[in-house]
Formats: structure tokens, C-alpha cells, sequence
């Protein structure tokens, strides 16, 4: 005598369930997942304007001449970038040069709408300041030594801010947004760091 097993399926109202609790959990997740992104956006940014800081300092040592990281709105497909360029406080692009006689050769440079899905408005944005009396032009200067220094004058501390305006407001100032901070000390010490961190935090400013 042959048997058949029953194979059971699912009813409608099961997959409807299904899909329905589905749908409320991504509705509930897309939110954290797009401040995420956001979050992991600034931090590359963050990340790529360090290296280049950090690479015009090296440089400045290597090869014993005065470098600088400059901020800048010049292209960076401009013929001549190192002394053609016009700095900038709050310049999308970035370009790392170094001192060869009364000019400058370019080291590096980058623009900041890479990877940003847009080449005319980068959700990215950048604003660079000194410590007073220095008055910062967009430019950070090194010195042979690895000093940070401004003209003549030494003792010159840089900040740049990297935030996500599109995004929404940074944590610091209440939002959601983890946007970054570099800092250039006087003795030349690079750190990025995060405002919104409390204090004792390891990535406090």
C-alpha cells in the first residue's frame, strides 16, 4: 500500500505577516543605516585630509624645505596646481606642495567631490582656522623640523572642521552626525579628533 506525505505550504496571510513585519523593520532600521553611511562618509574624508597633512609634514623633513597642505576651490586638473592654486579657508579641494626655490612641485593633490557622487556640490565640507595672531588663509605650513609655523611666526595651533551640512546637524551642536576635527599643534602633531566625544574619551578634541 503506498503512502503520501503531506507537504504543507505557507497560507497567504502567513507571507503577508511576513512581509509586513519585514517592511516595518527596515522602515525602522534605514534611518540608523543612512546616518551610518553619513557617519562613514566623514570619516573618510577625515582620514584622506589627514594622510595629507601628515604627508606634507614628512616631506617638509625628507626634503628639508618648507611644505604646506593648502585648502583650495582652484581645480585640481589645473596645469601648474602648486603655484597656480588660490587657497581657500573653506576649499572643497586639497593639494600638498613643496618648496623648490622661489616656487613650488606638487606632492599631491585631490578633490574633494571624489567619491561624493557629484562634482559640483560635494556633501562634504571643510573650514580650517588658527590660533591668534595667525590668520589662516587655508594654507598649514611645515618646517624643516616638522613645525607647524605661519610666515615668521611659530606657536601657530590649525583646526579643521569636516562636516556633512546635507546630512544634518553634528552631534556637538545636537544632531546625529559625528563630524571630525583635525588638529595641527606648534610642535607639529597631527591629531583628528571627534567634538562631540566627552571628556577622557580617547577621540575627544
Amino acid at each position: 500500500m503506498l503512502t503520501f506525505a503531506l507537504h504543507r505550504g505557507f497560507t497567504l496571510i502567513e507571507v503577508l505577516v511576513t512581509m509586513s513585519i519585514l517592511a516595518l523593520l527596515l522602515a525602522l532600521g534605514a534611518p540608523a543605516m543612512g546616518t551610518y553611511l553619513q557617519n562613514s562618509k566623514l570619516a573618510a574624508a577625515t582620514s584622506s585630509i589627514y594622510s595629507a597633512v601628515q604627508t606634507a609634514r614628512t616631506e617638509a623633513i625628507r626634503r628639508n624645505v618648507q611644505a604646506q597642505f593648502v585648502l583650495t576651490d582652484t581645480p585640481v586638473s589645473t596645469a601648474d596646481i602648486a603655484n597656480a592654486l588660490a587657497p581657500a579657508v573653506a576649499g572643497a579641494n586639497w593639494v600638498v606642495r613643496a618648496a623648490s626655490g622661489a616656487t613650488f612641485v606638487p606632492i599631491e593633490a585631490k578633490a574633494g567631490a571624489e567619491g561624493e557622487g557629484s562634482v559640483a556640490a560635494p556633501a562634504i565640507q571643510v573650514a580650517g582656522a588658527a590660533s591668534a595672531p595667525a590668520v589662516f588663509d587655508g594654507t598649514i605650513t611645515f618646517n624643516p623640523f616638522g613645525q607647524s609655523v605661519n610666515g615668521p611666526l611659530t606657536g601657530v595651533t590649525y583646526s579643521i572642521d569636516v562636516t556633512n551640512p546635507a546630512a544634518g546637524v553634528c552631534a556637538a551642536a545636537g544632531g546625529t552626525i559625528r563630524c571630525r576635527r583635525i588638529v595641527v599643534s606648534p610642535g607639529g602633531q597631527i591629531a583628528a579628533c571627534d567634538p562631540a566625544a566627552i571628556a577622557g574619551d580617547s577621540r575627544a578634541c
